[in-house]
């Protein structure tokens, strides 16, 4: 009967220890296992978020024109070319000429940070007291949250006898003609503000003829094409179009089918 009683109490400490055993497993290695697992969702959660904020920045896309408005303002006009919105975080005014900078921030301009929808513009008038030198060039330059920077297509202004000259800009007028022939050629007649320009061209794709034409610089044209294949017969004429610094770029169409 001893040597019965003692065994049971043998296998009852067998069984105890097992357990705490087992509980000291669980209390060690599930922690651990819990911490391993946050933290690799973690890692999977900030690639993504990586990978999202590169293509962002990618697809960022900021069109800036600066040009003056006074003698001492300066209009940089901003516009939102991307399909998501962009958070305008500086303005940098860089004097090319005597190696010079100025940063407008939040610190320093309330306007700043500016948030701009998609396919949004906006201007803004900036105060050039003080960083007007005669005879300096200067770059205006962009820069977002994302960290992409944009400079202005009127870069460099030029700051002399108390007015601005922006740097070289294209001004574009594009012509479409629809051709029933597809090897027709025309003459196009732009009368701009000072100057009058002749092109032919005979560059038809398929019954359409498509190209464009530089001009140089901002005001209203009047366009007018001619069908020189068939001289009794011309594309209805006077077109007028207009070109800015905010719209650079305009389109004719004419149907000559």
């Amino acid at each position: 009967m001893r040597t019965y009683r003692f065994r049971r109490k043998r296998g009852v400490a067998s069984v105890l220890g097992i357990l705490i055993m087992v509980g000291i497993l669980i209390t060690s290695i599930l922690p651990t296992f819990i911490y391993v697992n946050e933290v690799n969702n973690y890692y999977d959660r900030t690639v993504v978020d990586l990978k999202i904020a590169d293509e962002d920045r990618d697809y960022e896309d900021l069109e800036v024109h600066a040009y003056g408005h006074n003698e001492t303002t300066v209009d940089v006009l901003i516009i939102n070319r991307a399909p998501l919105a962009s958070n305008i975080t500086r303005i940098w005014v860089i004097n090319t000429t005597l190696q010079d900078a100025w940063i407008f921030n939040s610190t320093n301009y309330p306007v700043l940070p500016l948030y701009l929808s998609a396919s949004e513009q906006t201007s803004i008038r900036m105060d050039f007291t003080g960083i007007n030198v005669e005879g300096s060039s200067y770059r205006i330059e962009v820069t977002t949250d994302r960290g992409n920077k944009f400079s202005s297509a009127t870069n460099p202004l030029t700051y002399t006898s108390g007015t601005w000259q922006t740097g070289a800009m294209a001004f574009n007028i594009q012509i479409i003609i629809q051709s029933k022939q597809g090897n027709d050629r025309y003459l196009i007649q732009i009368y701009g503000p000072e100057n009058h320009f002749d092109f032919v061209d005979s560059k038809t794709v398929q019954g359409q003829f498509f190209s464009v034409f530089s001009v140089p610089q901002a005001g209203q044209y009047n366009v007018t094409v001619q069908n020189i294949q068939s001289t009794n017969y011309f594309v209805p004429t006077n077109q007028t179009v207009v070109l800015s610094w905010i719209y650079p770029t305009a389109y004719c169409q004419f149907d000559d089918t």
